[in-house]
């Protein structure tokens, strides 16, 4: 397996503990290094008092917590951390750049610097350019099936989907939504024919697809609550990874499960 790197963002919030314990048994699944990251104020400093050694510190025993309970996750994984003055999106956005995913906690509001507009966990969703996921609802790894939201154009959400389900040892239930009734499929064949060369990839995956009728966010967050994971794509209209959509949107408000946005 290719070693590849997992970047974390956390705040030592919650919802940033959940996403730690995700990326490092994800870290772990895939032989990756794991990237811990935080964000810290720089603010001017006044006589007697240094407010920036205070927010380094701050950043620092938040790391210093996130990397113990990496290991915790996933004892002998390579975890290695880092905290930067600024704002938690761009700082993430960057360390996308060199890295195989992103993953962040549904809600950062607590010490996590962020940009005016906005959650941490919608603008990294919608700015980075590798896979982001969300970590949100129920996080178990033994439950479930993968659910991939597909249209016409889905190739690197089947990609991801299906390499999630080969590395979680489950099911992959590949759902088109439309505005016809269940069953009244307008692609025919088409696609269960389109699951045929990732089946060949990855034969140890019990994979199929379905046409339902109705909104594709609602199908979706209905399907997140059974589901281990919800794999995504970006808005396929506008810059590429400048767009996340309505669908991705509402997922990352009120799925049951943690979101994958793949790219």
């Amino acid at each position: 397996m290719i070693k590849s790197r997992i970047v974390v963002g956390v705040d030592g919030s919650d919802h940033a503990v959940a996403a730690v314990g995700w990326a490092a048994a994800e870290a772990a699944r895939r032989g990756a290094e794991l990237r811990v990251l935080a964000a810290y104020y720089r603010e001017r400093s006044t006589p007697g008092r240094s407010s920036t050694r205070t927010a380094e510190e701050h950043a620092a025993e938040t790391l210093r917590r996130a990397v113990a309970q990496a290991h915790a996750a996933a004892p002998g994984i390579e975890v290695r951390c880092l905290a930067l003055p600024g704002y938690a999106v761009p700082m993430l956005v960057h360390a996308a750049e060199e890295a195989a995913m992103v993953v962040v906690g549904s809600r950062h509001e607590g010490g996590l610097p962020v940009l005016p507009f906005g959650s941490v966990s919608s603008q990294v969703a919608t700015q980075a350019r590798c896979c982001v996921v969300v970590v949100r609802g129920h996080h178990d790894p033994e439950t479930g099936p993968v659910v991939a939201g597909v249209d016409g154009s889905s190739s690197a959400v089947m990609s991801r989907a299906f390499e999630e389900a080969s590395l979680h040892h489950t099911d992959l239930q590949a759902v088109t939504v439309g505005e016809r009734g269940r069953g009244e499929d307008p692609l025919g064949a088409d696609l269960d024919a389109d699951l045929d060369p990732w089946r060949e990839k990855y034969p140890g995956v019990r994979a199929s697809r379905e046409f339902v009728g109705g909104r594709a966010d609602r199908v979706l967050v209905q399907r997140s609550r059974a589901a281990r994971m919800v794999v995504v794509g970006p808005r396929t209209h506008g810059y590429e990874g400048l767009m996340l959509g309505s669908i991705g949107s509402r997922l990352l408000r009120r799925s049951s499960c943690p979101v994958v946005i793949a790219r």
